[in-house]
């Protein structure tokens, strides 16, 4: 090696593949897989070394993640579930033979089955009360009252709809409607198991009997989650008007919970009623105290604004969002909102900015989308002339990124934009 090499580190062709074969002789995967990547950078010029290199790039993915399903075995063997479980999809985003990911995913598999039926076995050690009053802590008090007065047949029928028997717990409700004296919740709770048995118009009639012996401010969540799915069964038939009063009657008997609010306002933007929308989050935002914030409110009005293109005042309201959220050091963010704030920034010729979010968000908990957020803050590093920041962040967003090959020629096209010195396609 020269002078200059071994002051900065840098290697030939043939010493980096050296260096590289002693790492993976030693165990070394990662330090391999990193040392032979830069070693097959060098010998772009060369396609069949390159070829080689690129398959021991291979090999170290799949000795790691060999490396990480033992670990998984040893932590089950441990009873450390959770951390097998984090190592075996750590393994399946790593390797590369498609053997090694189908072990990986059988072994979650099995995990998740034998979870199931250990839930299931202590499920049964409870009895039936206790498990009713576990299903029953959200309930109103004159809900809770009328169902306890109907006892043991009310309480079966409630536990087999909690348990996806949805048949056996229609049967048992339909049976009991038939004696019920003045029945009010229990019409909620048969409408909610025809539905569940595709018994539309049976359903709806249900929700709506119910709905109607309710005095003003009574329901709860069952009146809430009533009005909703009528709106949904109405709109679906094509009455607008029926499914926009639902939405207005849901706001007037539950005026200081936001959920009416939002659910309204999400239908509005659905239909592409931006302004609408827009009305009824604001008077969301009037009818709370200020001192009692819903960051939800904030986050649809943005995406709100967003839609009907006002983009100042959406940026105002997300980063309201953002700033809420970090005050309280919460890391992980709405993605669907900073999404769409790092969008308006980036559109508005703040990328800088954009960056910092989708930074954020590929630090978050949502692995899954983990890569995409990756690819986007290589994207920007390389317009911000980030060039090293964007080579690393782009090496993480191949070791996150499914084995799509959709996704892998994305990433190869910001990868050539980058070594191009281009700007890839947004």
């Amino acid at each position: 090696m020269s002078l200059l090499g071994k002051l900065f580190g840098k290697r030939t062709l043939a010493e980096e593949r050296a260096h590289a074969d002693a790492l993976f002789a030693a165990g070394e995967f990662g330090e391999a897989k990193l040392s032979y990547e830069r070693a097959a950078d060098l010998a772009r010029a060369e396609p069949g070394t390159h070829a080689e290199l690129a398959a021991k790039v291979d090999a170290c993915c799949d000795a790691i993640a060999e490396r990480r399903i033992g670990e998984a075995e040893r932590l089950i063997n441990q009873g450390n579930i959770e951390f097998a479980r984090e190592e075996l999809q750590g393994a399946m985003e790593t390797a590369h033979s498609s053997e090694l990911i189908t072990q990986a995913e059988q072994r979650i598999e099995t995990l998740e089955r034998r979870e199931r039926r250990e839930a299931r076995e202590a499920a049964s050690e409870q009895t039936a009360d206790e498990r009713f009053e576990v299903i029953s802590g959200g309930f109103e008090d004159d809900q809770y009252a009328e169902y306890s007065a109907y006892g043991e047949p009310l309480k079966t029928a409630l536990l087999a709809l909690h348990d996806g028997q949805i048949a056996e717990a229609r049967a048992k409700l339909e049976a009991l409607i038939e004696h019920a004296d003045a029945p009010r919740y229990v019409w909620f709770e048969l409408g909610r198991a025809r539905l569940a048995d595709g018994a539309t118009d049976a359903g709806a009639e249900a929700l709506t009997r119910f709905l109607g012996t309710l005095h003003t401010e009574e329901g709860g969540d069952a009146r809430l989650i009533a009005h909703m799915e009528l709106a949904q069964l109405i709109h679906a038939k094509g009455d607008f008007d029926g499914a926009v009063a639902h939405y207005e009657q849901a706001l007037e008997a539950l005026p200081d919970d936001p959920r009416p609010y939002l659910a309204m306002a999400g239908f509005f933007r659905r239909e592409q009623l931006y302004d609408e929308a827009i009305e009824v989050l604001e008077a969301a935002l009037s009818s709370r105290d200020e001192h009692e914030p819903d960051f939800r409110i904030w986050l649809e009005l943005g995406l709100a604004y967003a839609d009907a293109g006002r983009d100042e005042l959406a940026i105002s309201q997300l980063e309201r969002v953002i700033e809420f959220l970090t005050r309280r050091h919460q890391r992980d963010l709405p993605p669907e909102g900073a999404l769409r704030l790092a969008a308006l920034y980036e559109k508005s010729g703040r990328p800088a900015r954009a960056l910092d979010l989708y930074t954020v968000l590929a630090d978050g908990s949502d692995r899954q989308n983990a890569f995409a957020y990756e690819l986007e803050a290589a994207r920007l590093m390389q317009k911000l002339d980030l060039r090293s920041e964007a080579r690393r962040m782009l090496q993480r967003a191949r070791e996150d990124a499914p084995h799509d090959p959709a996704v892998r020629a994305r990433i190869e096209e910001v990868a050539s934009a980058l070594e191009a010195g281009a700007q890839p396609n947004p």
